[in-house]
């Protein structure tokens, strides 16, 4: 998988996308690949929002 592969791929995973969703979108492309984005994409969005909360009142 090229570079804009992995970036399209993980722009999808990005908007929430499931896992099982991203193996039926990109057939083409290995499984283990797409886990490995996904996987690394999360962790990632896990380790850059610890501590950090939003707060927003509507009111």
């Amino acid at each position: 998988m090229n570079k804009k592969d992995q970036m399209t791929v993980e722009n999808f995973v990005s908007t929430g996308m499931e896992l099982e969703t991203l193996y039926t979108c990109f057939p083409d492309f290995s499984k283990d690949e797409i886990a490995a984005i996904y996987n690394n994409y999360n962790e990632n969005k896990l380790n850059n929002n610890e501590g950090q909360t939003i707060s927003i009142n509507c009111s």
